[in-house]
């Protein structure tokens, strides 16, 4: 299966995702922050798919975003943001970012239907 990076600030979360993602198959790398995923890239290489929290600690899932399609080596990584808010203006930046939106709490068969869509897009 794929190589998933979870980046999210809630302990919760993250560990609910890792279990949800192992159990389809997928390797998971999970860490807290922004600054860990970019440690994690480094350290394992870029992964086939990013689930990114946008609301979090420090730098925010959007800027580590930001940074990632600057990068020739990410420029295309599928990426699913989270967000517990209801913005339009996170729809609007997750599509100019080429990303997908989720909304929190999320849904074990949304989960599944979402990774599938993206995945076999990329």
């Amino acid at each position: 299966m794929s190589k998933v990076l979870v980046v999210e600030d809630d302990s919760d979360i993250r560990r609910l995702l890792e279990i949800r993602l192992a159990r389809m198959g997928h390797t998971v790398i999970s860490v807290p922050s922004a600054d860990d995923a970019q440690e994690a890239i480094r350290r394992y290489g870029v992964p086939d798919l990013v689930v990114l929290d946008i609301v979090m600690h420090g730098t925010s899932g959007l800027e580590l975003l930001r940074e990632l399609r600057s990068s020739p080596e990410a420029q295309d990584l599928p990426v699913i943001l989270l967000t517990a808010r209801d913005l339009q203006e996170d729809q609007r930046v997750a599509r100019e970012l080429h990303a997908h939106l989720m909304q929190k709490p999320i849904e074990a068969a949304s989960l599944n239907r979402v990774l599938d869509q993206v995945l076999s897009a990329s």
